[in-house]
């Protein structure tokens, strides 16, 4: 079947929610698909989710404190505050069901907002999600430097030679120090998992798919095991040629994940 080629360009905005604003991106026409990003995100609509707008309303908004989103008030102070703040947005965009996926910080944001409203989700896709305590093979990314967390973040060499050679962008640079920051202060201690996630998860009951890089060098992919003791009714796919970011390296093999067997939506 040829895809259509008719997709609509996105639109950036910023939304004044209770707390503070926050900037997203839309993109697309149909049932709603959630993207929500990890800590070194740039800030973009990336091209797998791009071509997805060919069948989904495609929204992506930076975090609170992370990117170019406010920082909300109260203080945002856990991971599970940043999902309420996106419910409210979802509530605030009119949206009542929508396919949540997240990748890496996002993956645990993500999997907060599913406990919090999980009759609103359809379909819940982890990407090389944290949020586990799993068996500490993972580095701590705050302790790396930025040659050592490209190394482990990105697979092909061509890839990183690019992002070694790239003219650095001030306003990305700023967004994602601001990220880093944020995402230490809210995760670094205990580093990137809450304790009581893996207990709470067994209560959801929708369909869930973790999707991982061969090559992670951020959360191994033994990571997984930990996620599939939790969630026994998901379905894991190993993206070979991928390091934590399987979207951006191998965006075919996700975007198949994201478009097979869809639910129907009325």
């Amino acid at each position: 079947m040829q895809r259509s080629t008719n997709v609509k360009p996105s639109t950036v905005e910023r939304l004044a929610l209770s707390g503070g604003t926050l900037r997203l991106i839309t993109a697309g026409d149909g049932p709603a698909l959630v993207y929500l990003h990890g800590t070194g995100d740039q800030g973009s609509l990336l091209p797998v989710f791009a071509t997805l707008a060919e069948q989904y309303r495609i929204v992506r908004p930076d975090h609170p404190g992370f990117l170019q989103s406010d920082d909300f008030r109260p203080a945002i102070t856990s991971i599970a505050e940043i999902a309420a703040v996106h419910e409210q947005l979802l509530d605030e965009l009119g949206i009542d069901e929508f396919v949540l996926v997240g990748c890496s910080l996002g993956g645990w944001v993500a999997a907060e907002l599913a406990l919090r409203i999980p009759h609103r989700v359809r379909r819940l896709v982890l990407i090389d999600p944290v949020g586990l305590a799993g068996d500490g093979s993972a580095p701590n990314l705050f302790d790396l430097t930025s040659e050592q967390a490209l190394v482990a973040t990105v697979h092909d060499e061509g890839r990183r030679a690019a992002a070694r050679s790239a003219a650095p962008d001030p306003q990305v640079a700023a967004g994602l120090a601001r990220s880093r920051a944020a995402a230490q202060r809210l995760a670094g201690d205990p580093y990137m998992h809450d304790p009581s996630l893996a207990g709470r998860l067994g209560s959801l009951a929708l369909p869930v798919e973790l999707v991982w890089g061969d090559d992670d060098g951020i959360v191994p992919v033994s990571y997984a095991r930990f996620w599939l003791d939790a969630l026994p009714q998901a379905h894991l796919t190993v993206v070979p040629d991928a390091g934590h970011l399987p979207h951006v390296e191998q965006p075919q093999a996700v975007r198949d994940v994201l478009t097979r067997e869809a639910p129907a939506w009325s």
